[in-house]
């Protein structure tokens, strides 16, 4: 399974079995009158033991190891699942494809997201989905006390996407882009895309959709490393721009704005793709 890399090598060893490890999750001494019943780390190939399938995409986006604990505290009953990832891409990317019926965010950290029974968040090369079992308000207080000592143990920081996504214009709209490393993140996350990317390797696809009264229109930003070749990059370029405009921002990334309506949010959306871009 390859995965895009650039900048940086992928971290840790892949081993096999449960071990102790050194992965800033909570004690009992940080959760007073708390009893932690179940402790266990999973390093490398150890995960497909304990989630089977569903530990294939960790792997495509980069995983590390992950720490699970259940938590009773206060008469409430907690799963905390932390993740280490190979890099704050590879984190953010996770959290992206995972977060869902968000009914508040930023309430810990920038990039999370909490409701009734479950507490998710990124943070460095982390990534933490914390669920409790009642979904009463106390058990939504203790989960963000939970998340606030793994969140102030992570090293904080954000990963920065790429600059088109820096504008002003997309502020209030961070966390909703999802950010897919491979053939399986695309086969769950946006199927519909997934037949345009068969068979190559080394890409990140960062999708964002918008909505505004009545229209919608979708951004997708690909990232290559190392970069396609002109071919292979003008097919992509092209079928990818149906209903749209393609555009080429230097040697490895690819922009697409699209609408079936193309109103008035698509074009003030094309009018932000840089002026140096080349267009297919």
């Amino acid at each position: 399974m390859r995965r895009i890399i650039c900048g940086g090598m992928l971290a840790g060893m892949f081993l096999s079995g449960v071990i102790a490890g050194d992965l800033p999750v909570p004690g009992q001494s940080d959760l007073p009158g708390s009893e932690i019943t179940r402790s266990e780390v999973y390093v490398g190939g150890a995960l497909w033991g304990l989630i089977n399938g569903g530990a294939d995409i960790y792997y495509e986006y980069g995983f590390d190891r992950m720490a699970i604990q259940e938590i009773s505290w206060e008469g409430e009953e907690f799963r905390l699942e932390l993740y280490r990832m190979d890099r704050p891409q590879s984190a953010f990317g996770i959290y992206s494809i995972s977060r869902h019926g968000c009914e508040e965010g930023g309430v810990v950290v920038a990039g999370d997201c909490l409701n009734r029974y479950q507490y998710q968040f990124y943070s460095g090369n982390y990534y933490l989905s914390l669920i409790n079992y009642s979904g009463s308000p106390r058990a939504r207080e203790l989960s963000l006390e939970i998340g606030r000592i793994v969140a102030s143990r992570t090293g904080g920081g954000q990963f920065v996407l790429p600059q088109f996504f820096q504008q002003e214009w997309f502020i209030g709209f961070i966390d909703e882009i999802k950010v897919i490393n491979g053939m399986l993140g695309l086969q769950n996350t946006l199927p519909s895309l997934a037949p345009v990317f068969e068979g190559l390797d080394d890409y990140a696809v960062y999708y964002l959709e918008m909505k505004a009264d009545d229209e919608k229109a979708e951004i997708i930003l690909v990232r290559t490393c190392p970069a396609w070749d002109d071919e292979i990059t003008g097919a992509i370029a092209t079928r990818l721009g149906e209903g749209g405009v393609a555009a080429g921002s230097g040697k490895n990334q690819i922009l697409v704005i699209r609408s079936a309506s193309r109103g008035a949010l698509y074009e003030e959306l094309v009018r932000l793709i840089p002026d140096e871009a080349v267009r297919y």
